[in-house]
């Protein structure tokens, strides 16, 4: 789109923070702060050069974050979905309430991959509790939560959730429309103690 312009860094993909999921992660910032929480954004992109390691890579800096500032209740961790038919055409998808603000999605580990994450159920409760609460006034805005056997890093805390947000079919103002909708209801759950 205009004026959303980027330098590719692969398919989909770019390595500019103003127009990649960084972007996304700095508006969820920009409004948890404005509900009075404390951020700390990680603005690296652990999927460059490769997605091979990427988790690993992840999982040492929040071990690192959560070392050194113990009163972390909640992680983040915000991506860019894929969803294309068998040609490689990409799909937009729409909140229907609000068509400039792409769907989300979360994606919850647990331990079914064989990797200790007994308490995956609460990081689920949490992904319910904020679904709710967005549910109110953007019914449509998330996507149904996908529950996955591999752990996602999501045993380091019990407010760890794995965030899509649109997919590479959407625009850029689309993805970040739908981070401030998501960010305020994340705000307003944990602000009611869901």
């Amino acid at each position: 789109a205009a004026g959303e312009e980027y330098t590719p860094s692969d398919p989909f993909r770019t390595t500019y923070p103003g127009r990649s999921v960084i972007r996304v992660g700095d508006v969820l910032c920009s409004v948890l702060e404005e509900y009075g929480l404390r951020v700390l954004h990680d603005r690296t992109l652990y999927d460059y050069p490769s997605y091979s390691g990427a988790y690993n890579r992840s999982l040492a800096s929040i071990e690192s974050y959560l070392q050194k500032y113990p009163s972390i209740s909640f992680v983040l961790d915000v991506h860019r979905d894929a969803v294309q038919d068998a040609n490689g055409q990409q799909f937009k998808l729409l909140c229907g309430e609000d068509k400039n603000a792409a769907q989300l999605e979360f994606v919850i580990g647990s331990n079914g991959g064989g990797l200790s994450h007994d308490l995956w159920r609460e990081n689920l409760k949490l992904a319910c509790a904020v679904q709710e609460t967005l549910y109110k006034d953007y019914p449509t805005l998330m996507r149904p939560v996908t529950v996955r056997n591999s752990r996602y890093n999501q045993h380091m805390t019990t407010g760890s959730l794995l965030v899509e947000v649109g997919t590479a079919g959407n625009s850029l103002e689309e993805a970040v429309n739908a981070a401030r909708l998501f960010a305020a209801g994340f705000a307003k759950t944990i602000q009611n103690g869901t």
